[in-house]
């Protein structure tokens, strides 16, 4: 089993679905108060948290300072890895005796086999990602139809400049009522005048929190209703990223 960002936005789940981008995880070096620490970016852009001492979720960034239930390092045991944050809680994995517990959550003891992990590394691809490859996302099987009150939501959206800048007060919105990746793309063509050559050099990425990294949206958006900010990159901005899949 793998933990994967829920579709939700806000959850941490486990999932036997390992070729989804909602079990990848990017790697973001910190430096936490005692320890180099790392945050875990997920798909949807947001951080695996420990904030509340209970539950993973996925947390936007909203200031420069790194908040220690985002700060993860990990320890070999048994030929595995623990987990743990700077908040002093393991990333536990769940459902051994009760088969339907499918949440990922957060303990304060060390012992249990439940907070082994092994980590896998994957491979970056050669190439930028395009709305046009196909998706591969989280799914649930006995999930009923999505409705429309459970996407609405405001998006902003700028392009950024060749160099990666771009300004915060220039940011265009408009209201979707959809979670649908290429139904957004088309509001945001239409609002900035793109045409279909910006379709394939451009990257839709989105940035959870004022100091959240871009992070390359290739699934649909997560259910809800919270504000999210997409940033359109050119092809031609240089960057890099590592990811890591926990299973």
């Amino acid at each position: 089993m793998y933990a994967a960002a829920e579709i939700d936005g806000v959850g941490v789940c486990l999932t036997g679905q390992r070729g989804t981008q909602n079990t990848v995880w990017a790697v973001e070096h910190a430096q936490g108060p005692d320890r180099a620490s790392v945050l875990l970016r997920g798909a949807y852009g947001r951080y695996l948290s420990s904030a509340n001492g209970v539950v993973a979720t996925q947390a936007d960034l909203e200031q420069d300072r790194r908040p220690r239930g985002l700060l993860w390092h990990v320890m070999r045991r048994r030929g595995a890895f623990l987990v743990g944050c700077g908040l002093g809680h393991y990333l536990r994995a769940n459902g051994r005796y009760l088969w339907w517990r499918r949440g990922v959550t957060v303990a304060e003891d060390n012992h249990s086999t439940m907070l082994l992990w092994t980590v896998e590394r994957v491979r970056p691809r050669l190439t930028r990602p395009s709305i046009l490859d196909p998706t591969y996302q989280l799914t649930h099987r006995f999930r009923g139809t999505v409705t429309q009150g459970a996407v609405t939501r405001l998006i902003r959206f700028i392009r950024c400049e060749p160099n990666g800048d771009f300004h915060e007060a220039a940011w265009w919105a408009a209201d979707v009522a959809t979670n649908n990746l290429m139904q957004l793309w088309l509001t945001m063509a239409r609002s900035m005048g793109l045409g279909p050559v910006d379709l394939t050099r451009t990257t839709i990425c989105i940035r959870a929190g004022r100091s959240g990294q871009f992070s390359p949206l290739q699934i649909d958006l997560p259910l809800g209703n919270n504000r999210i900010d997409i940033v359109l990159v050119n092809h031609a901005t240089p960057g890099e990223e590592l990811s890591l899949l926990f299973l």
